[in-house]
């Protein structure tokens, strides 16, 4: 005697019989979440590019001279001299200050005329007056 097991019928996503489930949502904070992340992501854009393309060098005036306007870091100071570096974003240029000129705080934006100083290297400036 043959005995018959129970089949159960499976069907298929193909079948076109499978019963749709409840629909799915997204949550309310979502649309926030993501409109916040673009905005700081294009800030974020703008300031990076925006500090890479800054520039120490602002203008170059016509008797020769260049105004440098950056945050100044000490390379080499002391009661005689002070030498350093003005940055503006990504880019630096070397300024020898006079000899007579008390050095300017590490970390003060400064603004000074230099004229360039090829003697000194590429990029390199040396300050008509003090900062």
């Amino acid at each position: 005697m043959e005995s018959q097991q129970p089949t159960q019928e499976r069907t298929s996503p193909q079948d076109g019989l499978e019963i749709p489930g409840p629909a799915r949502r997204r949550p309310a904070w979502g649309i926030p979440v993501v409109v916040v992340a673009v905005v700081v992501v294009a800030v974020l854009l703008v300031v990076g590019f925006t500090g890479l393309l800054a520039n120490p060098v602002k203008s170059v005036n016509a008797d020769g001279t260049s105004t440098l306007s950056g945050s100044f870091e000490p390379y080499q100071c002391n009661a005689t001299a002070c030498d350093g570096y003005i940055q503006a974003g990504a880019r630096s240029v070397f300024v020898k200050f006079p000899s007579h000129c008390p050095p300017p705080a590490r970390d003060s934006t400064i603004t000074v005329i230099g004229r360039p100083a090829p003697d000194l290297g590429s990029g390199s400036y040396r300050a008509t007056a003090c900062a």
